[in-house]
């Protein structure tokens, strides 16, 4: 009778050890668990502040290189505004009679439409920002995406705008104009119907670039604004 309560009592001390044990363990493994946990927190913590740092650098280069964009355009405001009108004022003239008594007048025109540029854009933080942010569907990538959008297709039509004045006006009236004075030495090109064609297809393209240079401008104006709220 006493072995059995011997054997009793250290069954008994046997599953006090065993339950302490396992005590003991689920409590290194949720010790473990949480360490895990608090490692990962911290971890993400971390990367989401790099990621943020990370952008706010980005966005201030944007804002610079946006700025800069704008800086060398701004001069050209009032030029685009005029240059569709100035092109049909020019036709307009062309076609009166006896154009030679108005020598100054039609040096005058002649000098307005004469004016052109292509315009480019600096885009490398455009571009990065919208490959590294694009996903995140935000208000400023999507406007960012619209602004590439009219800097690549203002590029394009300026280019195209500036060829074809250098051909059809520079060009043709190579022989007839002394460009450094505007001395008009023949009427012959300004007065033939092909010439006033070509004009009216620059002036096409001169209202094409025009609309899409003001837009370009205050998509650029609208984008400064998003990243200055963005930077706040």
């Amino acid at each position: 009778m006493i072995k059995f309560f011997r054997h009793i009592r250290r069954s008994l001390i046997n599953q006090n050890k065993m339950k302490n044990y396992f005590k003991y363990a689920f409590g290194e493994v949720l010790l473990v668990v949480i360490g895990i946990l608090i490692a990962l927190a911290i971890n993400n913590w971390n990367e989401n502040r790099k990621a943020k740092n990370n952008e706010i650098v980005l966005l201030s280069k944007l804002q610079e290189e946006n700025s800069l964009n704008m800086a060398s355009i701004e001069d050209h405001l009032e030029l685009r505004k005029e240059m569709p009108d100035a092109v049909e004022s020019f036709i307009k003239l062309l076609e009166s009679k006896n154009l030679e008594s108005k020598s100054e007048l039609t040096q005058e025109k002649l000098g307005n439409i004469l004016r052109s540029a292509a315009y480019t854009f600096i885009q490398s933080n455009l571009v990065n920002y919208i490959n590294t942010y694009n996903a995140k569907n935000s208000e400023l990538s999507k406007e960012l995406a619209t602004l590439e959008f009219y800097q690549n297709d203002l590029h394009l039509s300026s280019t195209k705008g500036l060829d074809l004045k250098i051909k059809y006006v520079f060009e043709a009236l190579n022989n007839d104009v002394d460009f450094s004075s505007l001395n008009i030495i023949s009427y012959k090109t300004l007065e033939s119907l092909r010439f006033k064609n070509n004009l009216v297809i620059i002036a096409d393209i001169e209202y094409e670039i025009s609309s899409m240079f003001i837009q370009t401008y205050n998509q650029m104006q609208k984008v400064d604004s998003l990243i200055t709220q963005k930077l706040k």
